[in-house]
């Protein structure tokens, strides 16, 4: 399994603390404040899992607790960047392994095998010779295993790097780790000068007293080592074996030095890499047809559509439509909602508990010698979940065929929930290319959305008035199929575009309704397509304007994986397959979930001979069980399977959509009462069934 994906440590600790995270081929760590974004390197997958929580762990600790403005005054001040990397590394992964104790174990197993792999550059060597600086990086990182052992005064100093609380500390214990390595040095050169007997020694010494030059301010990790360094990495020691030796050279950590360059090993160098793009976020106000406005445009267009003489005929044809529909569920739905009550009062009573009061019960109080239980008990009854259904319908070209049957099937499961006062809005998703459809406001690695608008066919907010015309005209367009207004034209399958709706629309009704449980349910005959391209800054005539960049082979000509991103709950969903449309929904259903917590029910509509397509899309390239799972689905005509997103997900047959197959009841001639009671349970049993997406919401919230 892929360890960035699988065992990402730092995605546990965002979620925490609310940032995003991205993965790129940078060669440093850096932090933006302001948007609260982590960039990182992209790890070479084969390190182990505790030097990836390492280094993972370790940025972090800088994004949380390095303060840019600090970073500011260290340069001010003409510290040098090691010697505040080794001092701010001690404070930051202790304050990181103490907010989350699991670290600790990771921390001193991977600096442990980074030093063995000499990552600090002292293999060979006697750290009991290193300068002060490098014995506080090695020990704050290996411990005792490094071989460090401190004196008196280097004690003392190591105590207070390993006391440095804030920022303001680090800076103070840095120049004071700076003081003592002058006076060292100045140490060095009496020792030598004597040594030596030459007057003239000292002047070889080229101690400057001007502050030392230092790079432009950003994150101990980000700065560049290449600048204003003439220095090669080498052990502390040598700058003792030149015959010229400066301060700048000395008062500096050659093991932190040495860490910073080998670590550039962890980092994956491959040619593509990670692309990040933004989910954008949905316009209700210009995306959504309330049944309100869809029920005026229905009425404008069948109005316009028709003569004043053959207006009568409609509304009678709408009329008869009505009361087809109504005759065809309501034995079955009234069947249901009988068997969803005592299902529900059954539940109640399973899980309902005993409880002791403190009030004697008086009829018991005689028996108290030989019995404790003379206190009075009540029963009680844990609140049943308030559960409401949102579902959305592809209106597709491809629907046309299975529309009618859809139909009848959502019927039922809006009857159902107008029965038992269950709140539910239907949405129909449409490509549109008219002047009414969702005005996407591009924001800079936003997905670029296709046209499309999210109609409002029934809501239980409807009065009866309103839900008889709303059916009415759902099933005459049914059967008519193209005799529709031009905002509920059948086209493409913005199947992405509507689960971005989704994470607008499922809070609000959620909110507006007081529900704990929204079940969502999308139904569709195909997959939607691929949101290949995001908005991004690009050059134009020699000025940056905003515009769609585009390529020629999407996002897969350039990253090998894209990471979406909701802004608003910092959650982070990866495409793998880039080439796969299924993958961009999975995706994005992640996220919806994550933001809303809400069920997710998928029916997946097709023919058998279609039945190739769909195991495509769910199990990729694996056929082991195609020809079982096919025979099972040409039998049962429906199928549940397991595509790791969806709460359940069901591929159905097209015409077990069709409710009317089952109206009628035949009775055997000289059957007995037996055999009569068999055959109606049976029928009732076969007219349930039919209806699948009624009976599992059913079984969801029962």
């Amino acid at each position: 399994m892929n360890l960035i994906n699988s065992k990402s440590l730092l995605a546990k600790l965002m979620a925490t603390e609310n940032l995003i995270v991205e993965q790129r081929n940078v060669p440093t760590a850096a932090f933006d404040v302001q948007n609260r974004l982590l960039v990182v390197p992209i790890l070479n997958e084969k390190i182990d899992g505790y030097t990836y929580d390492l280094f993972m762990g370790h940025e972090v600790g800088h994004a949380l607790y390095t303060p840019l403005e600090g970073m500011v005054k260290a340069k001010e001040l003409g510290i040098d960047r090691s010697i505040l990397n080794v001092v701010e590394d001690n404070r930051i992964e202790r304050k990181i392994r103490t907010k989350y104790p699991g670290l600790r174990n990771s921390f001193s197993r991977a600096y442990t095998s980074l030093f063995d792999k000499d990552f600090f550059g002292t293999k060979g060597k006697d750290t009991q010779l290193f300068n002060l600086v490098d014995k506080i990086n090695l020990y704050s990182k290996i411990g005792a295993y490094s071989g460090v052992i401190f004196d008196g005064i280097e004690q003392e100093i190591y105590n207070e790097v390993n006391a440095t609380q804030t920022y303001d500390d680090v800076i103070r214990v840095s120049q004071k780790i700076v003081e003592y390595m002058q006076q060292e040095l100045e140490k060095q050169k009496e020792f030598l000068k004597e040594l030596e007997g030459d007057e003239d020694f000292e002047a070889s010494f080229e101690i400057e007293g001007e502050p030392m030059p230092s790079d432009d301010v950003s994150y101990a990790d980000d700065i560049d080592d290449s600048q204003n360094d003439s220095t090669s990495i080498s052990e502390p020691s040598k700058g003792f074996e030149d015959e010229k030796l400066n301060l700048r050279d000395y008062i500096k950590s050659y093991t932190d030095e040495a860490y910073r360059e080998n670590e550039k090993q962890l980092f994956q160098n491959t040619g593509k890499s990670i692309g990040y793009a933004n989910v954008p976020v949905f316009d209700k106000k210009t995306g959504i047809m309330d049944f309100k406005e869809t029920l005026q445009g229905l009425d404008e267009f069948y109005v316009n559509r028709y003569d004043a003489d053959y207006l009568p005929v409609f509304n009678q044809q709408l009329q008869e439509n009505f009361n087809k529909l109504k005759e065809s569920a309501n034995k079955p739905v009234s069947y249901l909602v009988k068997e969803f009550e005592l299902r529900k009062n059954a539940d109640q009573l399973k899980r309902a508990s005993v409880a002791k009061t403190g009030e004697l019960n008086m009829n018991r109080v005689y028996s108290y010698t030989f019995s404790e239980d003379i206190f009075k008990k009540i029963s009680v009854v844990p609140n049943g979940k308030s559960h409401g259904l949102v579902m959305f319908i592809d209106w597709s070209g491809s629907m046309s065929e299975h529309i009618e049957n859809t139909v009848k099937q959502l019927f039922s499961l809006v009857l159902f929930c107008r029965k038992v006062n269950i709140p539910f809005d239907v949405y129909a998703f449409v490509e549109q290319s008219t002047e009414r459809y969702h005005k996407q406001q591009p924001k800079i690695n936003d997905l670029v959305l296709q046209p499309f608008l999210m109609v409002n066919l029934l809501s239980n907010r409807m009065n009866a008035n309103e839900f008889k015309k709303a059916t009415s005209y759902l099933y005459y367009m049914a059967i008519s199929r193209y005799a529709t207004p031009k905002f509920l034209h059948m086209s493409g399958t913005p199947l992405n575009e509507a689960v971005i709706a989704a994470l607008e629309i499922i809070p609000e009704f959620q909110k507006r309704n007081k529900l704990q449980v929204v079940n969502t349910v999308f139904l569709t005959d195909g997959e939607g397509h691929r949101n290949r391209n995001y908005f991004a800054e690009v050059e134009k005539e020699g000025t940056f304007t905003m515009a769609e960049r585009t390529f020629s082979n999407g996002f897969s000509g350039n990253f090998n994986r894209i990471v979406l991103t909701d802004t608003k709950t910092k959650h982070q969903a990866t495409i793998k397959d880039l080439d796969r449309c299924s993958d961009y929904t999975s995706a994005l259903i992640e996220l919806l979930k994550a933001r809303t917590g809400c069920n997710v029910l998928g029916f997946y509509v097709l023919k058998v001979k279609e039945f190739q397509r769909a195991y495509n899309m769910i199990y990729k390239q694996d056929y082991s069980q195609f020809e079982s799972l096919k025979s099972k689905f040409r039998k049962e005509k429906s199928l549940v399977v397991q595509n790791g997103i969806f709460d359940e997900y069901y591929l159905l047959k097209s015409d077990k959509l069709d409710t009317e197959e089952d109206t009628e009841f035949v009775v055997k001639e000289n059957v007995t009462t037996r055999g009569l009671v068999s055959a109606f349970s049976k029928y009732t049993n076969t007219r349930i069934q039919n209806r699948v997406i009624l009976n599992r919401f059913i079984g969801l919230i029962s």
